[in-house]
């Protein structure tokens, strides 16, 4: 498998430094392996010095988000139709917003690397590096690198079914420490009840003295920590995620991946977590610990907030969709109201009205769903459609 073609596949807003790519570049190579294209998409600005910088290392493609057309004749020449590349690639909010959801972003790349016929796409993140956090403190943590490329390539490989290979992060969980009155009700509001003890008590990153040990078949991948084998294309799943305006500004849905694993063990594939926790440096100025009083870390945290709501109907759709779990409206329910208490809380406690928009997003959420459903039905046609033609 060492000789397949492999991609690298970035997602970013601004393509203004080569680091972490350059890190995975060079990590590659220390390991023996080749990158073949490296896909980035974008969405504003690119930095023409480092665009120069990593092609040295290998071809880069860059692609910036909105600019379907460009991708729409090789489509079309596949025998795709109009409607088709539009349900993949389309960014209606685009324009005026300048949002385009996580999943569309992701299909971007996704597309690329099956058009230019690469074997193997890695996707990792823009604040994500190939090194485990093998021990925390605040003077002096220590780090491991590993092969990044050959420990994903190596689980691929173990069984003919495996379509992706993907792992959790190292680091700072995306929350920092917090607690104020009624945050359970926040949380459970937001689906994320069962991080409540972690917020509360723990101000500590995630460290890991040893990987590849608990490998296991996972329906949980991590956008930022993954390994596709295109030659399954049989059994690919796309990326589907939601956006949603709200009081005339576009907010992205979470959880673009949620559908991923489900879908290809559907048709029946395999995901496995390799156990490869990577660095996410997520607040950018690790080893500090995050504030969440913070301004930036109060943004992140109101849109994450955000994105989980406009992901939830969805992400329950697909429980009873595939593992026939009910759709309780009673809980559904429950949850409007611990997000309408918790809400006023949180604006309180962190001084920022925003906070009160959360139970009216919620409500938006399901009235949409019917409408979002529809928009996964379509995906899923035209990417069906696009296999079928490859």
């Amino acid at each position: 498998m060492h000789h397949k073609r492999i991609a690298f596949g970035i997602i970013t807003h601004d393509l203004l430094s080569s680091s972490p790519i350059i890190d995975f570049l060079n990590n590659a190579i220390k390991y023996g392996h080749t990158i073949h294209e490296l896909i980035i998409c974008y969405n504003d600005k690119v930095d023409n010095k480092v665009v120069k910088e990593l092609s040295t290392y290998c071809p880069v493609h860059l692609i910036r988000r909105g600019e379907y057309d460009l991708m729409e004749k090789p489509l079309k020449n596949l025998g795709m139709e109009h409607n088709d590349v539009a349900s993949i690639l389309e960014t209606p909010l685009n324009k005026k917003y300048g949002k385009v959801s996580y999943g569309t972003s992701r299909n971007y790349i996704l597309t690329t690397a099956l058009l230019n016929d690469h074997d193997i796409l890695f996707f990792f993140d823009s604040d994500v590096f190939p090194k485990i956090l093998t021990e925390y403190n605040e003077d002096n943590s220590k780090f491991e690198e590993i092969d990044f490329v050959g420990s994903h390539l190596k689980a691929l490989k173990t069984d003919k079914n495996i379509v992706a290979s993907t792992s959790d992060y190292s680091g700072y969980y995306i929350i920092p420490k917090i607690d104020f009155p009624h945050l359970y009700e926040l949380l459970h509001g937001i689906q994320k009840e069962d991080q409540f003890e972690r917020i509360t008590t723990n101000d500590l990153p995630v460290v890991s003295a040893d990987h590849g040990i608990n490998i296991r078949e996972t329906k949980k991948i991590l956008g930022g920590n993954l390994a596709i084998n295109l030659q399954h294309y049989k059994h690919l799943a796309p990326f589907f995620s939601e956006t949603m305006v709200v009081d005339d500004e576009c907010f992205l849905g979470r959880g673009e991946d949620t559908l991923f694993g489900p879908i290809v063990e559907s048709v029946g594939g395999k995901c496995i977590d390799i156990d490869l926790l990577i660095f996410h440096n997520c607040f950018g100025d690790f080893p500090l610990k995050p504030n969440i009083n913070n301004k930036n870390n109060v943004n992140r945290f109101y849109y994450a907030c955000m994105g989980w709501l406009i992901r939830n109907p969805f992400y329950n759709w697909v429980q009873t969709e595939f593992y026939s779990k009910p759709f309780d409206n009673e809980e559904i329910e429950k949850r409007y109201l611990s997000i309408e208490k918790g809400s006023k809380y949180a604006a309180q406690y962190f001084m920022d009205d925003r906070f009160l928009m959360l139970p009216k997003t919620f409500r938006m959420s399901y009235y949409n769903l019917d409408i979002t459903v529809e928009k996964f039905r379509r995906l899923i046609e035209a990417w069906n459609k696009f296999k079928n033609l490859l």
